[in-house]
């Protein structure tokens, strides 16, 4: 049987209604509805959202996803995004700790925990980006530093968990780990979530960092590897169709 691989296009922000919807149209010509071996998810910027959430309705490989939400409901935090909302606009995935969220906008792995956690109460996949600076590469303290992301991030609670491990220096840089650096990184991965999280029933993880049409087929047959998580190479028509034509 094939083993399933998950998509996942981040597209930051970027796009506009006709070039999402464009985008969309060109993944349902090439992504038969019933290849079950495959899940795309698609996560735009906010105020495509209501937009585009038509296009996922009753699909049973295509689903809507979020770059972030806040980790209250509601309140008086100008310029976040409520997870109800988003819930109601049929978003099933919602992306935390990404890197540039991490870094541009200061978060916290304990921001992170409360919107996991906030997550799994209103029953959505939570995507935990995790990833090490070249600096924690070079001391050789890369897999301290990302057991202490992983432990900080993720709540008892947790049943379902994506993690996407996006090593910071390779992000838009064109720089991307050997194969055998991102095998060494899925099998911590798994084994530091397997021993200190054996509530998670589901466990998949992802690599996403410098992602195109040139290394995404080696990547996605890394063993521990279930998917990417795709940045720039999502928004790019022809590598973006390269791409998906590597998954039928």
């Amino acid at each position: 049987m094939k083993k399933e691989t998950i998509f996942i296009a981040n597209w930051k922000m970027n796009l506009n209604i006709n070039t999402s919807e464009e985008l969309l149209s060109i993944s349902r010509e090439i992504i038969n509805e019933n290849n079950k071996s495959v899940k795309l998810v698609f996560c735009p910027q906010f105020l495509l959202i209501p937009n585009i959430s038509r296009f996922f309705v009753n699909s049973s490989n295509f689903y809507l996803g979020a770059q972030d939400c806040h980790y209250n409901v509601n309140g008086a935090f100008t310029g976040d995004s409520s997870i109800d909302l988003l819930k109601k606009f049929n978003c099933k995935y919602i992306i935390a700790g990404h890197s540039e969220r991490r870094t541009v906008y200061k978060e916290l792995s304990v921001d992170i925990f409360k919107k996991i956690n906030l997550i799994n109460e209103f029953s959505l996949f939570p995507i935990l980006c995790v990833g090490e600076y070249l600096e924690n590469r070079k001391n050789k303290n890369y897999l301290n530093f990302l057991s202490k992301q992983i432990l900080e991030s993720i709540p008892e609670n947790t049943k379902k968990l994506l993690i996407a491990y996006e090593p910071i220096w390779s992000i838009g840089t064109g720089i991307i780990p050997s194969m055998k650096e991102i095998e060494e990184i899925a099998d911590f991965i798994k084994f530091c979530v397997n021993k200190n999280f054996p509530g998670i029933e589901s466990l998949k993880i992802l690599y996403g960092g410098s992602v195109n049409s040139n290394n995404f087929e080696k990547i996605i047959s890394i063993s521990n590897i279930n998917g990417c998580l795709v940045g720039g190479s999502s928004i790019k028509v022809e590598e973006y169709v390269k791409m998906l034509k590597k998954l039928i």
